[in-house]
């Protein structure tokens, strides 16, 4: 891993349309070296990271929006995140990456999972945070329920970033475009998961399948997927690590990328 922080890396990357089964997908990319795939969460809406220059300063990362989110094309017959892990392998053939890093958040780590059940061979190292997919026997909210400013309010912990998505969430309406995408995501994403509730009951019985070197990430102070889903988790990939981020909610990489850089170092040396 690079040593530059993520919050001093200059956000610097390239934007492209490719074609994975006849189907129009937005990418961002930036950095060279072994390939890294990133799968970002229903909420995100097109944009860059901190994170990501961080990661940009070692590997080539690349960032697609998923069929049917944001810039990207509806996919054709996907109908499930099962369908969408089968469409990311086609998408790695389609950038010539024969064995990538995968990274998930939220929606992203539940398909990350998924896509590594498929296909252990594609995947050098794996990083789940903030994962949806599977139960864990804890009460969570119903996100579909949830206006934006309520979503805001428990996806994010620490007073700044919760203050800053507070504020973005009272100006959406305003914002026709960025309204819109939102809107999209979010039947999107109801598209994928509404029922079963974000999950597969199929996926665990699957995970033992993954042979990748696993992190799991989570934040401390999670409130949409309690830090117990962590512990889920672990205990389906037994040889996963555990990296639980303080002062980080739901989105850890979006809250501490610092911090976030640091936990996924020795997984990324190893991948």
């Amino acid at each position: 891993m690079t040593s530059t922080g993520a919050s001093q890396t200059a956000a610097t990357f390239a934007e492209r349309d490719l074609t994975v089964r006849d189907t129009r997908v937005r990418m961002l990319e930036a950095g060279s070296g072994s390939p890294l795939l990133y799968l970002h969460d229903s909420g995100d809406l097109g944009g860059w990271t901190p994170l990501l220059s961080g990661l940009a300063g070692r590997y080539a990362v690349r960032r697609p929006d998923h069929p049917g989110f944001n810039a990207s094309e509806d996919g054709t017959d996907v109908d499930s995140v099962h369908d969408l892990a089968f469409f990311y392998l086609d998408l790695l053939d389609e950038i010539g990456a024969d064995r990538a890093v995968v990274i998930g958040t939220g929606l992203g780590g539940w398909l990350a999972a998924d896509l590594a059940t498929i296909d252990p061979g594609r995947v050098a190292a794996l990083v789940l945070a903030g994962a949806f997919g599977i139960r864990a026997g804890e009460p969570v909210p119903d996100v579909f329920l949830l206006n934006p400013a309520e979503l805001a309010e428990l996806a994010y912990h620490t007073g700044p970033a919760r203050s800053a998505a507070l504020r973005q969430a009272a100006e959406l309406a305003g914002d026709a475009d960025r309204f819109a995408r939102y809107l999209r995501n979010r039947a999107a994403t109801a598209h994928l998961g509404w029922n079963p509730y974000l999950h597969d009951p199929k996926l665990p019985r699957r995970l033992h399948r993954i042979t990748a070197p696993t992190l799991i990430v989570w934040g401390a102070q999670d409130r949409i997927l309690p830090a117990g889903h962590a512990r889920r988790w672990a205990g389906l990939l037994p040889g996963a690590r555990v990296e639980i981020i303080d002062q980080a909610g739901h989105r850890p990489f979006d809250e501490q990328p610092d911090a976030s850089l640091r936990a996924l170092a020795t997984l990324l040396e190893e991948g």
